[in-house]
């Protein structure tokens, strides 16, 4: 069985272009929002759970996928287990784990509605990096279970 700390995610370059490289680094650069790519990706995934918003990828698909090792090595263990935890919540059973794929794609469909519900909230609110914007959009939410 594959190891699901060592499948990666996806996203598409759209949602690359227009919300992760507007609120991350290029993988550890300088402080922006956002350090590394996984954790603007972790956002969109909390985002798109939350909202439940879940959206297929459609091409083209972004380069430079990362995958829960390189989260746990950046130092976002519980991150990365926050989506996992939120995977089995959403999937409904424990069962989604026997199949490592299903999962890491579960993830992917939320955090890609999750980008596209941030880029519809920015459509209201044109926003670039504002540390002040992202900390409002998560302590201002609204949550629909």
């Amino acid at each position: 069985m594959e190891n699901i700390f060592e499948i990666r995610f996806s996203f598409e370059q759209y949602v690359k272009d227009n919300v992760i490289l507007k609120f991350s680094n290029k993988q550890g650069g300088a402080y922006n929002v956002f350090s590394y790519h996984w954790q603007c990706f972790v956002w969109a995934a909390v985002v798109g759970f939350i909202h439940n918003e879940r959206r297929p990828l459609q091409s083209p698909i972004a380069d430079r996928p990362f995958s829960l090792n390189t989260m746990c090595n950046g130092g976002g263990e519980k991150d990365a287990e926050a989506l996992l935890c939120m995977c089995i919540a959403k999937a409904g059973s424990l069962d989604i784990m026997k199949e490592p794929t299903k999962a890491i794609d579960l993830i992917n469909e939320y955090a890609n509605g999750g980008f596209y519900y941030i880029m519809k909230i920015m459509q209201d609110q044109p926003v670039t990096n504002d540390l002040e914007w992202v900390k409002q959009e998560i302590f201002g939410r609204e949550v629909n279970l």
